[in-house]
């Protein structure tokens, strides 16, 4: 509790005045004659000070010297000070008030106006702390319901990448595998690439939670072509395609549940992690740089994963045949960066879960 008025004056007679003034006992009168001392005594007790009486004139260290290094110290942001001075010049009185004082009270006071402006400055203060405390406990409050929501939607997003892997027959943890090396691949380019493409710590998780969502778009195809065992016509192919754009708009379902930086990446992962660095992919076609660079880093993982896995129609490829049958091109054009991270980045793809028995 700040039970406490701590006076910094070496005129007797002005503590004497101020003890007097609080004879009720209403607060404990403390006093110091120096800056020295007045900044022991605060390193100890400045969790008791209700307010601090300072005068400007005093032996050693000056009142105008020692509100500076109370300024400096933040100790003006926690405890009010007044300064009472019988000083009268205007430059002075300014830069008492620049580093922190809450008043002035002119010397010979009146007992009445003295303890007025105290009493009035202490409960301002104390005003002005609650409602310090009661903004921040809603903040940790408010912080601690959108980790909360942020966790939920999380899992939402988990759900339903889960719903899509196994509603289309994909091998066992592709999704995780796609996360994984879609951090693997976006750390790389970062560290090769450190000015080119805005990639930074928090845009990487954002590629990582988003590329869960890469083919969400597959809940709109229907069966008898996702599942059909044989080769797709012509007609059927248009429709798988349509993942993409179909994907979207499953997405804008959850605009409302998810910040809009994760909303954006993951838009552009989903329609466009088809789209080919010559420009031959889909929907739209696009050709180099033009392609997001979290699509392309989701390109090249979603390609090797599909490499490497097993489907209906074959065994997956080894990890070295699939490795450098997309370094030599054989299964589309990639960017130079997104072949060069992807390559630096072997030894860690080979150490992602089942990679190992491709080995």
């Amino acid at each position: 509790m700040r039970d406490t008025i701590f006076v910094i004056d070496d005129d007797d007679l002005s503590v004497e005045l101020i003890k007097l003034i609080y004879g009720d006992g209403a607060y404990k009168i403390e006093s110091c004659s120096n800056g020295k001392e007045a900044l022991a005594y605060l390193t100890k007790n400045y969790k008791n000070v209700a307010i601090i009486l300072l005068d400007l004139v005093m032996p050693e260290v000056d009142g105008n010297v020692l509100l500076r290094v109370l300024n400096k110290k933040g100790i003006t942001d926690i405890i009010p000070v007044i300064i009472m001075t019988a000083e009268n010049d205007s430059r002075k009185i300014a830069e008492c008030f620049k580093y922190g004082a809450a008043d002035i009270v002119e010397k010979p006071f009146l007992p009445v106006v003295a303890r007025g402006r105290i009493d009035n400055t202490i409960r301002l203060n104390e005003s002005k702390t609650e409602l310090k405390e009661t903004i921040n406990k809603q903040t940790r409050e408010i912080k601690d319901q959108y980790k909360k929501l942020d966790e939920y939607n999380e899992r939402i997003m988990e759900v339903l990448s889960s719903v899509v892997e196994f509603r289309n027959l994909e091998p066992n943890n592709h999704v995780k595998r796609i996360m994984k090396m879609s951090r693997i691949i976006s750390t790389m380019l970062m560290k090769l690439f450190p000015n080119k493409y805005d990639l930074t710590a928090k845009k990487i998780e954002l590629i990582e939670a988003a590329s869960a969502l890469h083919d969400i778009g597959m809940i709109a195809i229907p069966d008898t072509i996702l599942l059909k065992p044989g080769r797709l016509s012509a007609d059927e192919y248009e429709v798988i395609k349509s993942h993409t754009t179909m994907g979207c708009e499953v997405l804008t379902l959850f605009e409302d549940f998810q910040n809009k930086e994760y909303i954006e990446t993951a838009y552009n992962i989903i329609r466009h992690h088809h789209e080919r660095y010559d420009g031959k992919g889909y929907p739209d076609n696009l050709y180099g740089d033009d392609i997001p660079i979290e699509a392309q880093i989701i390109s090249i993982v979603d390609t090797f994963d599909a490499l490497v896995s097993d489907k209906v129609q074959r065994d997956g490829y080894s990890f070295d045949q699939a490795f450098s049958m997309i370094t030599r091109g054989e299964c589309g054009i990639f960017s130079e960066d997104i072949l060069a991270a992807f390559t630096k980045s072997r030894s860690l793809i080979e150490k992602t879960d089942e990679y190992v028995e491709k080995k």
